[in-house]
């Protein structure tokens, strides 16, 4: 089972850190309502390095933690 965060890896490579990067690109919206390929192009200049598999971790613990909801192709902050 994975966890949220190891000891063995990078803070800033966890979906809760990514997660919290989401929230803060969400926040800089007026209509708290961002495009998911915004979303991977900033956090792509933002972490230089990042894994689709990241993304879609991060946005299933904002998902389920009922932070975000998901319309095609847009992410809105709840």
């Amino acid at each position: 089972m994975n966890n949220l965060i190891t000891k063995d890896e990078e803070i800033k490579t966890t979906p809760v850190y990514i997660g919290y990067l989401i929230l803060r690109i969400l926040k800089s919206k007026k209509d708290d309502k961002v495009s998911i390929f915004e979303v991977t192009e900033k956090l792509k200049k933002e972490l230089k390095i990042i894994h689709y598999r990241q993304i879609v971790l991060s946005l299933i613990f904002l998902y389920t933690a009922d932070i975000v909801d998901f319309t095609e192709p847009y992410i809105y902050k709840i």
